[in-house]
């Protein structure tokens, strides 16, 4: 079983309305993440009706960072990221589009667009039993009233054709088409016969998660977000959505998941991005979820990798960074990995790490990495995990971790 990273097909670098800044409450520390704040747009008649349907029936999970505040068995991420005092520095238009840098991709004639990504790395993905990665787009076509990121309803297939067997739905970029959008992707996955966890027509089924077996082990993903760009891009009672990363709620679908699965993971998009380590609440929450039974942690939005933790031997991949983009922060992003878990007898015995490609345009189009640039990937990890008690073994242009 292979999981990897954020993707995203989407060449363009666009603007938005306004970002609200915030940063760590830790005094001195520098800018660490914005969460949108959308100006009123002038929307489709359908669309609009679904906005106000959901502002009138849902809570305000998305307000800010403040998801499902109430009644939490643990404060989640509000008490350590804050509005800057005054809004001193407000970004309005253009900060992302002045700080990404855009590729600039000649397709090979008579090549497929939606395979160019996949050109290296897939024959390998097609090798495993099982892929996992974080979608982090809308695969949809004419819709962008939202936000970011839209990359075409061609790259489901190609998912399919390069091994991909699942992809996450429960993150910031899901809605950046709106309803619309977000309908169209699941259409489109279904069709390509891609699996995907983290959303539903309704919030029982979303909850449900998704179940695969593979060689006589029932596994079930289940998928949450800290963050949303869209405020009303959430999930209610009777209409489809995402959903939140509340910590008692993934409490209760994982013991509900222990029923009906031999292997539950708990697939989060959480944390600060370009930031090298997980906060120490992270850690917290990842052990609060083990502890209620999940199997494993999988996480991303980092755009950066971060450590890995085995706990009561059990893997937690705080943060896999990205696997395929479509544009770099290229003074935060770079390689990255992919982890391949070796499952034996219903229970974890090995992590592989494989780290990948990501400088420049290499990040749209990954490959395995050898020498030295697999080294210094290697090593990184080995030392940032060593904190939380894990050893990484390097062993030529991969990294293992004994489980058992």
């Amino acid at each position: 079983m292979i999981v990897g990273g954020d993707v995203c097909f989407d060449l363009e670098v666009r603007t938005i309305g306004y970002l609200g800044a915030y940063r760590l409450k830790k005094e001195g520390d520098h800018l660490n993440e914005y969460i949108g704040n959308y100006p009123s747009r002038t929307v489709s008649s359908g669309s609009a009706k679904f906005i106000k349907r959901i502002a009138k029936k849902l809570v305000k999970i998305w307000d800010a960072i403040r998801i499902h505040k109430k009644n939490h068995t643990l404060p989640l991420f509000e008490e350590f990221i804050e509005p800057i005092p005054e809004n001193e520095d407000r970004r309005y238009v253009d900060y992302f589009a002045r700080t990404a840098m855009k590729f600039n991709i000649k397709y090979p004639n008579g090549r497929s667009p939606e395979d160019y990504p996949f050109e290296h790395i897939g024959p390998f993905l097609k090798t495993k039993d099982f892929v996992l990665v974080n979608l982090e787009t809308p695969l949809a076509s004419g819709c962008r009233p939202y936000g970011y990121f839209i990359s075409t309803p061609g790259h489901a297939v190609a998912m399919a054709n390069a091994g991909i067997s699942m992809v996450s739905l429960s993150n910031n970029h899901i809605f950046d088409a709106g309803e619309t959008g977000y309908l169209q992707t699941i259409d489109n996955l279904k069709g390509a016969g891609v699996l995907y966890t983290g959303a539903g027509d309704n919030i029982q089924k979303a909850r449900l998660g998704t179940m695969v077996e593979i060689k006589q082990t029932r596994f079930i993903f289940l998928s949450y977000t800290q963050f949303c760009n869209s405020k009303f891009a959430s999930i209610a009672a009777e209409y489809p959505g995402i959903l939140p990363l509340a910590p008692e709620m993934i409490i209760q679908d994982i013991k509900t998941a222990k029923k009906r699965a031999d292997i539950v993971f708990a697939v989060l998009h959480w944390g600060l991005e370009n930031q090298p380590n997980a906060h120490p609440r992270e850690r917290e929450i990842a052990h609060l979820l083990i502890d209620a039974g999940a199997d494993g942690i999988i996480g991303h939005h980092p755009h950066v990798p971060q450590e890995i933790e085995v706990y009561k031997n059990k893997p937690i991949i705080y943060s896999l960074g990205n696997f395929i983009f479509g544009h770099n922060r290229d003074h935060h992003w770079s390689d990255n990995y992919l982890v391949e878990l070796e499952i034996a007898e219903k229970s974890f015995r090995e992590i592989t790490i494989h780290p990948i490609a990501g400088k420049g345009e290499e990040l749209f189009q990954p490959y395995l990495l050898s020498g030295e640039r697999a080294q210094n990937v290697l090593r990184d990890l080995r030392d940032k995990s060593a904190n939380l008690g894990t050893t990484v073994k390097i062993q030529n242009n991969h990294g293992s971790i004994k489980i058992i």
